[in-house]
């Protein structure tokens, strides 16, 4: 099979077992998305981004087929369109260093067309700066359409709360981490909360699902193989994954604000995200969004919780 023998060059053996055991998931009637999922969690995630461009909208439920027209002319008047025009002249660290000058110029007229369409599509969200370090991720990977599309699909759930026009629902996710590690771990939840640092260190890891803060475009992918495979309040669990994997630097210091924030405000340039990803689905399974919400007085959202139920029996 022609797509058997591509996806055993270069790869190791686990590599290959995984990349054959999506592949057959995608070819089956109908898609085994439980498969899929599995495998975009597990060590490795999806592996390659052309796997990864069949299954990322298969675990969304889009197709290139449900594309509408738009009109040039009606994106440009946007009134957005300025701001996001600044924010991706500034993305050159997020696209591959050997990428040519002008598949840098292609893909950037790409993202603001992408991201102006959805604004136009769904009137009503607002724009951030970082959600377009979210969409040029899939962008590299997925082009044009169907990033459009799964990106349509990502705002009315995973990253709906950081779309508003102010930060309530935002600081409302943030809230989810102090709860979460204090299940954990007490003593540096407490000794975090004693320095009267706040958690607001992490906002760029979540409203960026971390691109803003990883250098390594395949990493990005990476965390977006989890993050879609998982619940919307999956950045909260590997935020706190983060945290945890810190705590021997974050107990030696002194406990007051500048030392701590100062610290957790910097992810080590060799943090390995691997162990990490599997810490916070433990974490999910052990401490599902309701039992979070319930130790720290949460209002949990309804779509939250009822997503909470899989959890229980072993699914993330």
């Amino acid at each position: 099979m022609d797509t058997e023998l591509r996806i055993r060059r270069g790869v190791l053996h686990w590599q290959y077992e995984k990349l054959r055991e999506v592949q057959e998931a995608l070819e089956r009637d109908p898609v085994d998305i439980g498969t899929i999922r599995k495998h975009a969690i597990s060590n490795g995630g999806l592996v390659s981004n052309e796997l990864r461009k069949k299954a990322w909208p298969k675990m969304l439920g889009v197709s290139v087929c449900d594309i509408s027209p738009y009109e040039d002319a009606a994106l440009s008047a946007h009134k957005d369109r300025a701001q996001v025009q600044l924010d991706v002249n500034r993305c050159h660290r997020r696209l591959p260093r050997d990428m040519s000058e002008e598949a840098r110029a292609d893909i950037q007229k790409q993202l603001v067309r992408v991201i102006v369409r959805l604004l136009a599509r769904h009137r009503g969200i607002h724009y951030y700066q970082g959600f377009h370090d979210i969409v040029v991720t899939f962008l590299l990977v997925l082009g044009e359409d169907l990033t459009y599309l799964i990106m349509g699909q990502l705002i009315t759930c995973h990253i709906n709360d950081f779309l508003d026009a102010d930060m309530t629902r935002t600081k409302s996710i943030i809230a989810y981490i102090s709860p979460l590690l204090s299940l954990q771990c007490t003593e540096l939840e407490e000794f975090i909360t004693r320095s009267e640092c706040a958690y607001y260190f992490s906002l760029s890891w979540l409203i960026t699902w971390f691109a803003h803060v990883v250098e390594s475009p395949d990493l990005a992918c990476r965390l977006v193989d989890l993050f879609l495979a998982s619940h919307p309040l999956m950045p909260v669990y590997l935020s706190t994954a983060v945290i945890l994997s810190r705590k021997s630097e974050v107990l030696s210091l002194e406990c007051e604000l500048s030392s701590v924030h100062g610290l957790l405000s910097r992810l080590p340039d060799d943090l390995n995200f691997e162990p990490l990803i599997q810490k916070s689905s433990e974490l999910f399974v052990q401490y599902p969004p309701d039992v979070v919400a319930a130790k720290g007085r949460l209002n949990p959202r309804a779509r939250w919780v009822e997503q909470v139920g899989g959890a229980r029996r072993g699914h993330v």
